[in-house]
């Protein structure tokens, strides 16, 4: 990795014109790596363009920057792209089907922490899947790259980006990494009050009685702790999937279950959601895998076709989780 991160920054250094990539459904962790990382191309006067192929959770608005977003790429001359949190061309969606021959040679740098292979052969790719959060690779690096442009902003958006992918530091990972990033993000001025009373103390009536309806259908079959909902219920309460997605935080502190699955319908596919606890030594990227997709050994994402009564594929699905579950446990024995 180390020679990758070096020729990252020559590539990075030499571009004048360089347009920078959010994944589908962005999470916190990577809009803000994104915007920390454009905040610091900015300030060595670079033209930076920001795409992501659908817009973000109105949760979070009230980031600093986050106007600057563009939903239609424009294919224009750029001299680099850069991925942050994710490898796979796909996750950009729309802004890749629509001319996929535009990223089949162009420089592309690609910082990412999940376990994910499928990458652009000629990418440069800095990968660290033992880190909590992109925004801490982002960090790590560039605070070294280049120190002294650091300000109260940038270290304010990785900081944001690493308590939000840590759980606000309850997830069970390496506590000393990054609770040492964390101090030297504060140090560097970030704001802790913003995410505290942005996000983690924040949410609307409609979140709130949608939560209700989705704890009043969490069963647990076997290893597996559940819950799911329609797309078209969450729209009929006003919030959108990063609001609904408040539950999983909930129901993934019950004691007992090897896994938990939040599950919804996106049009004609099923998409989930899978946490698990380190003690209990289930992979869940293995189990969305095999399901289709990846992600995290604690947590992961999949995503199958509807086929029949939605009700139904979900007994189907849970069923499934528990083969490999099992599959999974007696390997452990």
């Amino acid at each position: 990795m180390n020679k990758n991160i070096v020729k990252a920054k020559h590539m990075i250094e030499k571009a004048k014109k360089i347009a920078l990539f959010w994944h589908m459904s962005p999470d916190g962790d990577c809009i803000w790596a994104m915007l920390g990382l454009g905040r610091l191309l900015e300030k060595q006067k670079k033209n930076i363009s920001y795409f992501v192929p659908n817009k973000p959770s109105k949760i979070f608005d009230f980031v600093k920057g986050i106007k600057k977003i563009k939903s239609n790429f424009d294919y224009k001359n750029y001299d680099l792209l850069i991925f942050v949190d994710f490898t796979w061309l796909n996750r950009i969606g729309i802004l890749s089907q629509a001319k996929p021959q535009y990223f089949a040679n162009k420089p592309l740098v690609i910082f990412d922490h999940h376990l994910d292979d499928n990458v652009l052969d000629h990418s440069v790719i800095i990968k660290d899947v033992m880190s909590i959060s992109a925004c801490e690779i982002v960090f790590e690096i560039t605070n070294k790259w280049w120190p002294k442009l650091y300000d109260k902003d940038v270290a304010t958006y990785f900081y944001l980006g690493i308590t939000s992918d840590s759980g606000n530091f309850l997830f069970e990972d390496d506590h000393v990494r990054t609770f040492t990033n964390a101090l030297k993000l504060l140090k560097l001025g970030a704001d802790k009050d913003t995410i505290v009373n942005n996000l983690i103390r924040k949410r609307s009536l409609n979140a709130v009685r949608f939560l209700k309806l989705l704890l009043n259908r969490v069963e647990q079959k076997e290893w597996v702790l559940y819950t799911y909902y329609d797309e078209d219920e969450m729209k009929s309460y006003n919030i959108d999937q990063e609001e609904a997605a408040y539950a999983l935080h909930i129901i993934q502190n019950v004691e007992g279950p090897e896994i938990v699955v939040l599950m919804r319908k996106a049009g004609d596919m099923i998409k989930g959601s899978l946490r698990a606890q380190k003690a209990k030594g289930i992979d869940c990227n293995l189990i969305a895998k095999v399901l289709w997709w990846g992600g995290h050994k604690l947590a992961a994402g999949f995503a199958v076709p509807v086929q029949g009564d939605f009700e139904e594929q979900i007994q189907t699905i849970v069923k499934n989780i528990n083969k490999i579950t099992k599959i999974e446990k007696n390997k452990l024995l």
